[in-house]
């Protein structure tokens, strides 16, 4: 039944998109998302990219997510007519997601398609790596719709990533550019840091007390009795924390509640929000503690030191799976208990230097001064047709 609305799907757009590919092909650039509503930071330095460096390109950005429920989905057709005409009219365009039509419809031989994809590093398996599984599409769903097909660039944040990568879409390595993705520039970036550090500083004027901060960003779970069981564990690690040397800064997943609770005096009235995401609360926190969340990327590039509070991490493990060896490889502090997450947070427990910058390495390699810039250059050799493949991965190649 899949398969034969899959076909359906696909024969209606095949016929719909042929009169949009009679117009002409433009120097144009398009950005496709369903992620958000909002471009999102790797789109957005790509987009000042090309505006600064390129203005010989145009730029044209499609983000919308869809909607939940039948009404919200038939009007979302518009927004399938609105990519049909950007995939059609361009000569590059760039996802950070699944793009069914990106992925199913034929396109014109000048069009490229580069996927960035919206988590940094290998972590919890996902795409073609759980079909059929808990959390995963059908494999007739994916064939139906072809996911993640059509790409000729697919980025990667690190070497080691490229063969997890590989199994998740389907793709050759060889497709793969392992030189790392924009937004690792702002990670990085002093500058970026200061400016975030006095955004929240601003909205939350009580953080800036001289006293050390804890984050905590947990993992979203999809389950009532998993979703109780998270509340219960953070209600604890709340107790556990002595506010009179620490700040405490609870993130919770925007499938959850998208706020921020912040504990700076006790463990009542916390002071809550919605003004950021996790990774723009660490220019003011001091340790990061997550569970099973791929921000542990993001607390790496910003040198912070990682405390996994895994209560439930037999099950949720066994359920989804990972990529790389959960309770070995990660260069972070492990306890099953909000004491333990605390004991090992207020006595500054940390890993070696030496597994930590190994990891980094392997996983979120920032080895280019501007990876922004060299996806321009990607982009703009790519519209030319003179791209040489030379940031492509190789086999043995890790400069």
């Amino acid at each position: 039944m899949i398969g034969l609305f899959g076909k359906l799907f696909g024969f209606a757009m095949g016929i719909l998109y042929s009169f949009f590919k009679l117009k002409k092909t433009e120097n144009k650039v398009a950005f496709i998302s369903r992620q958000s509503e909002e471009p999102s930071l790797d789109f957005l330095f790509l987009i000042n990219e090309i505006k600064a460096n390129y203005p010989q390109y145009k730029v044209e950005v499609l983000c919308k997510m869809i909607p939940a429920g039948i009404i919200g989905k038939i009007k979302y057709i518009g927004e399938f007519f609105r990519q049909m005409n950007a995939l059609a009219t361009s000569k590059v365009a760039v996802l950070d997601g699944y793009c069914i039509l990106a992925c199913m419809l034929t396109h014109k031989k000048e069009l490229k398609i580069i996927q960035i994809w919206h988590a940094l590093g290998a972590y919890k398996r996902f795409g073609k790596s759980i079909l059929d599984m808990e959390g995963g599409s059908s494999s007739a769903m994916a064939k139906a719709f072809k996911m993640h097909s059509n790409y000729d660039l697919i980025a990667a944040s690190g070497f080691d990533c490229v063969k997890y990568f590989s199994e998740a879409f389907g793709q050759p390595k060889e497709k793969f550019i392992p030189i790392g993705i924009p937004r690792m520039d702002h990670l990085t970036d002093e500058a970026e840091n200061d400016k975030m550090k006095n955004a929240v500083y601003e909205a939350y004027p009580k953080l800036n007390n001289g006293k050390k901060t804890i984050l905590y960003v947990p993992t979203f779970r999809d389950r009532e009795e998993d979703v109780r069981e998270l509340h219960t564990a953070t209600r604890e690690l709340i107790g556990s924390i002595d506010f009179n040397v620490f700040n405490l800064i609870i993130k919770h997943h925007v499938l959850d509640s998208g706020n921020e609770e912040i504990y700076v005096d006790s463990k009542e009235n916390p002071i809550v929000g919605a003004s950021f995401e996790g990774m723009d609360l660490m220019p003011v926190s001091d340790y990061v503690i997550t569970d099973y969340s791929s921000i542990i990327y993001e607390a790496l590039l910003k040198e912070l030191p990682i405390y996994l509070f895994c209560f439930d991490g037999e099950k949720y493990i066994d359920e989804r799976g990972f990529y790389i060896d959960f309770w070995n490889d990660i260069p972070a502090v492990y306890s099953k208990t909000a004491q333990g997450i605390y004991d090992a947070v207020a006595e500054n427990m940390t890993v070696s230097h030496e597994k930590t910058e190994a990891f980094k390495k392997a996983y979120v390699n920032k080895k280019y001064p501007s990876i922004t810039k060299i996806y321009g250059e990607i982009i703009d050799e790519l519209i030319r047709g003179v791209y040489d493949n030379r940031y492509n991965f190789r086999e043995n190649k890790d400069e």
